[in-house]
């Protein structure tokens, strides 16, 4: 009898490592995606090279999706083109969530921790899941024990030493089935503030990553409805 106990136990164990070694790839791979496109954006502070202050809309694809987006949202030129994309980035001021204007421009330039600027990527999805999915499937596992200090209605969690994100903070909107999800780097030797990263799915096929400075996270419910109501206004719903 105690032999037939302990074998579902060491089955149960088997697959509890096997569902840990699949969580940790998925992460490790989200991680290194994340951790690119911050590193990317970060080497663009303060730049303004391409921008005007044009609002004419500009007609687009991105995959299938057509969007029709303001011309000063772009924020590089060569992307301010009728066509295809694979993407389109742009920067919109907080909280008019407007393009660029001569009014705005030392807040571009403002390399501080709590710019007034929120950074879009529309692309191609290539992601199976957004950032409240990964919140269930990947940022779970490995949070410290113990939440820390978060603006009101987001809970937060520093990473894990196994995560290979060791210091860096996951904010997500407590009591929501679809909850607001964001990353954020952890302060290092660079000069560059803290960003904090959320992606959400758009549309039949794209994906929007959204990017801000940290100091500006206890703006979270305001970027979160603003991207919603900016994509309606590009023709896609999120």
């Amino acid at each position: 009898m105690q032999t037939r106990r302990r074998r579902p136990q060491r089955r149960a164990s088997a697959s509890a490592w096997l569902l840990r070694g699949i969580t940790t790839c998925v992460a490790l791979a989200g991680f290194a995606l994340l951790g690119n496109l911050i590193l990317g954006w970060a080497n663009d502070l303060g730049e303004l090279d391409g921008r005007t202050t044009d609002a004419s809309p500009v007609t687009l694809f991105i995959g299938q999706q057509r969007l029709s987006v303001p011309a000063n949202m772009f924020r590089f030129d060569n992307q301010r083109n009728v066509g295809p994309h694979d993407h389109v980035d742009l920067a919109v001021h907080w909280p008019e969530m407007a393009g660029y204007q001569p009014a705005f421009r030392s807040d571009y330039m403002d390399t501080g921790p709590d710019a007034p600027i929120v950074y879009v990527t529309v692309r191609v999805r290539d992601t199976l899941t957004d950032s409240a999915g990964r919140l269930i499937n990947v940022y779970q596992h490995f949070f410290q024990d113990g939440a820390i200090p978060a603006p009101a209605g987001l809970i937060g969690h520093r990473m894990s030493a196994e995560s290979g994100l060791e210091g860096e903070e996951v904010y997500f909107e407590a009591g929501s089935t679809d909850p607001f999800t964001t990353h954020c780097t952890a302060p290092d030797s660079s000069g560059y503030p803290a960003s904090c990263l959320t992606e959400i799915h758009a549309g039949d096929d794209l994906s929007v990553l959204i990017r801000f400075r940290k100091g500006m996270l206890g703006n979270w419910a305001g970027i979160k409805s603003g991207i919603r109501v900016l994509l309606l206004s590009f023709g896609v719903t999120a």
